[in-house]
């Protein structure tokens, strides 16, 4: 604890010397030792130049990627930094707020990532499976979630907000179906809404919510219309595989992504936006979780409608899902 309490003095001392949000964060990275970028990275600043519209999607891509490319032609694949690569787009997602309107930057990223999975090597097409699987990235995200909120005294709310950032960026990578990353949407549920908050030495169960709920609402803005039509046991077949589905102690279903544990979390959402005594910031996340439940329930029964090509029934309403019930058809 005391090297936490060590840390939390030196980013506190270092944030007023900083100007802009992205750079506290950035701050906070080399305090904490989070996964980031190498100082030398040849990738980081392409990201940058291409997030601040300096070069365009085709230029970002050709600069990332031809490199690597002849690296792999000349037989060097060793060569080929995969993991500086995704921790460069990581950290950047990090510094990118999602809220009011500007998931635009996040979009741009993940496109960016989208162009990597597509990209063909031209004359060595045999090699192209490195970039269709995703060569180190879903290591890349295992590691990223070690740099979740550190409690001590309470939390740093720019730290709180990068690792909504970052949740953010992972639910719009699963929901263009670049890479599954569903079961960080488990994670991120199952710690904010499942697992019951408590006042401890290192922080009030109130500022436990402040920490975790807005990485939970990111999902579901950025994952929700998949995350809603999802029905998965999620219970192991094997006892060594874990539990990683498992509920946390308020959830008292199995092991799955289901209707019933959407309806639950979204009670939970509606509990925590009446909650006395957290911040105006995470009740704004709960509500917009709830509004953002609402357009994927929404979606997809309008989707439903029109393949049974009842049109007339979008105009009926919609009666919110609750838990315990089913949708009648007809």
């Amino acid at each position: 604890m005391a090297r936490i309490a060590e840390q939390n003095q030196k980013i506190k001392e270092v944030l007023p010397t900083v100007k802009t949000e992205a750079e506290q964060i950035d701050q906070i990275a080399k305090i904490r030792g989070w996964f980031r970028p190498k100082e030398d990275s040849a990738y980081y600043p392409l990201i940058q130049e291409f997030l601040n519209e300096q070069i365009d999607a085709k230029e970002a891509t050709s600069r990332i990627l031809g490199p690597i490319d002849e690296k792999i032609k000349d037989a060097k694949l060793d060569d080929v930094d995969f993991m500086d690569l995704w921790k460069s787009i990581i950290h950047s997602a990090k510094r990118l707020t999602f809220r009011n309107g500007a998931q635009v930057n996040h979009n741009m990223l993940v496109d960016l990532v989208s162009a990597f999975k597509e990209h063909s090597i031209p004359g060595n097409e045999q090699y192209n499976y490195l970039y269709q699987k995703m060569t180190d990235f879903g290591m890349a995200c295992r590691e990223a979630l070690n740099d979740s909120p550190v409690a001590h005294d309470g939390y740093i709310e720019r730290e709180i907000e990068a690792w909504a950032n970052m949740n953010f960026f992972f639910a719009v990578v699963a929901g263009k179906h670049i890479h599954d990353l569903s079961m960080y949407a488990l994670f991120a549920l199952r710690e904010a809404l499942e697992t019951p908050a408590i006042d401890d030495p290192m922080s009030t169960a109130n500022q436990k919510y402040d920490a975790n709920v807005p990485a939970a609402a990111a999902w579901i803005l950025g994952y929700g219309h998949d995350l809603f039509r999802m029905e998965k046991d999620l219970t192991p077949s094997d006892r060594k595989q874990g539990n990683p589905g498992r509920g946390g102690e308020l959830w008292k279903g199995k092991a799955e992504f289901s209707k019933e544990r959407w309806a639950f979390w979204k009670e939970r959402f509606a509990a925590i936006a009446d909650m006395e005594g957290v911040s105006e910031q995470t009740k704004i996340d709960a509500r917009d979780a709830i509004e953002g439940m609402e357009r994927s329930q929404t979606f997809m029964f309008a989707e439903e409608v029109r393949k049974e090509g009842d049109i007339e029934r979008l105009g009926g309403g919609f009666r919110p899902l609750e838990r315990g019930a089913k949708r009648q058809k007809g």
